[in-house]
């Protein structure tokens, strides 16, 4: 797996190894540090942040127990209480944990009657959501049998798990090729997490939903208009759920969200701040928008914009960014501005060349202004 920031892992360094070693040796002194080092640490710095995670895993379950059962005791006894919720640790500093879960998806594989169960008490230090994918793949039934336990779970975490660890497609988590085949199972299992009291469940819920979008279109629109219409909270839970789908500009998916998709919008003024650009600089984009003069009542419009980015190979990278709602009154102007910067990121490349703005409204491109990329 790449990694997805190069200075993310630098948090996760010997000084962490060493920590893990120091836990374990203290709640077993039938913990074998010096192996576990031997194995952890050969090559370690050239892995990234999740090869990281593993390899302190593998170091476990080489310096444990054979016995899973052993293994597992001694492991919670390293881990200890799990934190109130509201003193989770975040950033970095969570991934102290994530190598006591992996050490479960390794070494409890064969063992799910026990492993799940650890998972779920486990995922209140860390998050499960990783750990639980190769149960997923490899004991199915097994799995979503826990799952179903999880979802009236009283801890947030767990219930948050559920969802977060059932999703289609899970960034950094290995993809289940039925999960993503047949969505329908997982939806059943999150419905009641779209109206939870808990706002990291409900944007699992959303997070699970928007990938079936990606899948299904059809069957998330359907579930997303029956969650929105019962609770308050469920509406809101499908908005966010619909947000890849309304950068595609999805008809029903907009209409759903309260846009006028059929109103007549007009563009006029495009500007952008420069026609020639370096890389690392910020471009101003400006434009008019006018709704037909037909009736009196505003005209609500989703204003996106996309950056046509040149490419290595000559071929067009489109990109849709979130822009705003405006609510329109017929007949009169609306002066709209964005703006967008072209540092070079890790998870995005910039090429000198060609580029060109796009602004979208209600998912129908409106205009369109080139511009050149160079280097400084």
């Amino acid at each position: 797996m790449d990694d997805p920031s190069p200075a993310l892992k630098d948090g996760f360094a010997d000084a962490t190894v060493n920590a893990i070693a120091q836990r374990l040796a203290d709640a077993s002194p039938e913990f074998q540090r010096a192996r576990f080092k031997k194995v952890v640490l050969d090559g370690f710095d050239e892995l990234s942040l999740m090869a990281r995670v593993r390899r302190v895993a593998e170091g476990m379950v080489a310096a444990l127990p054979a016995d899973f059962a052993q293994a597992l005791a001694i492991v919670e006894r390293a881990l200890g209480e799990p934190p109130h919720i509201d003193d989770v640790s975040e950033g970095m500093g969570a991934f102290q944990w994530a190598p006591f879960l992996e050490f479960v998806a390794i070494a409890g594989i064969a063992h799910p009657e026990l492993a799940l169960p650890a998972l779920a008490r486990l995922t209140r230090h860390f998050t499960g959501e990783f750990a639980i994918r190769p149960f997923l793949e490899q004991h199915l039934d097994t799995t979503r049998d826990h799952v179903r336990s999880w979802v009236t779970h009283t801890d947030p975490r767990v219930r948050r798990l559920a969802s977060e660890g059932t999703r289609p497609l899970l960034p950094w988590g290995k993809h289940v090729t039925l999960l993503k085949r047949e969505p329908h199972d997982g939806l059943a299992l999150i419905e009641a997490l779209a109206h939870d009291s808990s706002d990291n469940v409900r944007r699992s819920a959303a997070n699970h939903l928007n990938d079936v979008s990606r899948l299904f279109p059809d069957l998330a629109l359907q579930h997303a208009n029956r969650w929105a219409t019962q609770s308050e909270l469920g509406q809101a839970t499908a908005r966010h759920a619909m947000r890849t789908l309304i950068k595609k500009g999805h008809p029903a998916a907009l209409g759903l969200l309260g846009y006028d998709v059929a109103a007549e919008v007009t563009l006029s003024g495009l500007t952008l701040s420069a026609k020639r650009l370096a890389i690392g600089d910020t471009l101003q984009v400006q434009a008019t928008l006018t709704a037909a003069a037909k009736g009196k009542k505003a005209v609500r419009c989703c204003v996106d914009y996309a950056v046509r980015y040149a490419s290595a190979r000559g071929t067009e990278r489109l990109k849709v960014f979130k822009g705003s709602s405006l609510s329109l009154m017929p007949g009169e102007p609306v002066v709209f501005a964005f703006q967008r910067d072209f540092i070079p990121r890790t998870t995005r490349v910039l090429y000198p060349g060609e580029h060109a703005v796009q602004v979208l409204v209600n998912g129908v491109m409106l205009g369109e202004q080139g511009f050149t990329l160079g280097v400084s």
